[in-house]
């Protein structure tokens, strides 16, 4: 005859605190703080203790000056705020189209003469041209390019951060990218350092200045020489030279930047 084992089931308590949104959570953590308040003599020497703990629950449900209080604050800050970005940022695209906009317009085609550089002028103040470049409707490419007679090339920007450097970057007025027409075999880099500023290539090579190098996909690194002073302004033009003619073809307006 076989005698049966006495099982003994061992006592195991859970938390039962996983799982639970945020609110639960704390809703059952403080329950059980209250318990704990409420019966001290079922587990002695607790630590730390129920008192303590319920004041880390004060400090985050407080009214007044709890976190979920600041929180709450906070949230609407951020609400008032997003909308006061959203607001300033529609009346200043206001400001751009309506103001801005007629007046560069006007100054841009003021004259006859300034008919050919508008669009180069109006990518260096970063607006598009309708039907030109900018906007859903553009379809210029690389070929229509070589077929328009205003196509040139447009000195963006040229950083300075760099000192004895001067970056120069290089877009088409058309596309206002970096590339250039199909008809277009490089793009020449000239300089004049100092004196008055030209008023275009053939001025500025009356004026002592020089071809520097050819731009790179849109880009020219110019390595100011040591003897140029601190302070002193270059004067930079960009020019496309035909494929056929090896002869300039276009060339940017005037850009300058300051030696450091």
């Amino acid at each position: 005859m076989t005698s049966k084992k006495k099982l003994t089931k061992k006592f195991i308590l859970t938390a039962d605190l996983h799982g639970k949104t945020q609110e639960d959570t704390l809703a059952k953590e403080t329950d059980m703080v209250k318990a704990q308040i409420a019966n001290p003599t079922l587990v002695a020497g607790l630590n730390p203790t129920a008192a303590t703990v319920q004041g880390q629950i004060t400090a985050i449900t407080d009214p007044n000056t709890g976190l979920i209080h600041q929180r709450s604050v906070l949230e609407a800050q951020t609400k008032a705020l997003t909308l006061q970005i959203n607001k300033g940022i529609e009346d200043i695209r206001d400001i751009i189209i309506d103001d801005w906009m007629p007046q560069t317009q006007s100054a841009l085609t003021a004259t006859p003469a300034l008919a050919l550089t508008a669009a180069s002028n109006a990518a260096l103040l970063l607006f598009g041209v309708k039907g030109v470049s900018g906007g859903a409707a553009q379809a210029t490419n690389i070929a229509l390019m070589s077929k328009t007679a205003t196509s040139a090339p447009v000195i963006v920007k040229i950083d300075t951060d760099v000192a004895g450097e001067h970056i120069l970057h290089i877009h088409n007025n058309i596309t206002g990218k970096r590339g250039h027409p199909a008809d277009v075999s490089e793009v020449d880099i000239y300089a004049q350092t100092g004196g008055t500023q030209p008023a275009n290539l053939a001025a500025l090579q009356a004026a002592g200045g020089q071809i520097l190098g050819e731009a790179e996909r849109g880009v020219y690194i110019n390595v100011i020489p040591t003897t140029v002073a601190k302070g002193t302004t270059i004067y930079y033009i960009a020019v496309y030279k035909g494929k056929k003619t090896k002869k300039t073809v276009a060339q940017s307006v005037v850009a300058t930047a300051v030696t450091k």
